[in-house]
């Protein structure tokens, strides 16, 4: 008798439940908070100038080697009349094929240029699909922008809780990063590192 009663109560209290599946893709479930098997973009400032400074942090510190930055160096003018040399990203290429999504680029960029963006539609017809050159990049930050969440500001201060009282980590920081705070993060980083190859790396831009 019990043999018969156990399965018909667990039989009842799923048929209870809400249902675990959707009929994707006439019904499309939100998407949490904190997913991280979504895409990557490079953000711009409010100006539409890229954040990305090239410093190759990011390049050097990936655990897959998937990503390509080739830099580029040019004059700027300054309000005052001088003249400034900056350096950005000519080609940025990020091949997800291999992707593990570890969010360690995210975390070590000093400007919060590259950002881990919400998309679940990954799939695609061909492997070229999952390679985003700097176009592709920046086009995914113009369309997801505002649902990002991984920054690398919000995921060092997810680690360090002293250290996000004191963090703004809201959608508006996302489109307004503060580059006063580029020498700070590189501080943060270099101290709570115990990696012999990441202080080689910020030695070698330092």
């Amino acid at each position: 008798m019990l043999d018969v009663l156990k399965p018909l109560i667990t039989n009842i209290k799923n048929f209870l439940k809400p249902p675990l599946t959707a009929n994707y893709p006439i019904e499309v479930r939100e998407i949490p908070t904190r997913y991280r098997g979504g895409t990557f973009g490079l953000s711009e400032d409010e100006e539409g100038n890229i954040n990305c400074i090239a410093c190759l942090l990011c390049q050097n510190i990936c655990p897959s080697q998937i990503i390509t930055i080739i830099r580029a160096v040019e004059e700027k003018e300054m309000p005052d009349g001088s003249k400034k040399k900056i350096t950005y990203p000519k080609e940025f290429i990020l091949d997800l094929n291999a992707c593990m999504k570890c969010e360690m680029c995210v975390q070590v960029c000093p400007t919060d240029a590259i950002v881990m963006l919400p998309n679940i539609e990954g799939g695609y017809f061909s492997r070229e699909e999952l390679i985003l050159d700097k176009q592709k990049l920046l086009d995914n930050w113009r369309k997801y922008k505002m649902s990002s969440w991984a920054t690398g500001e919000s995921l060092r201060a997810e680690q360090d809780p002293k250290k996000s009282e004191n963090i703004d980590v809201s959608n508006k920081s996302l489109i307004q990063t503060s580059s006063k705070n580029k020498e700070k993060f590189i501080e943060i980083i270099k101290s709570a590192s115990k990696s012999k190859k990441i202080k080689k790396i910020f030695d070698g831009i330092g």
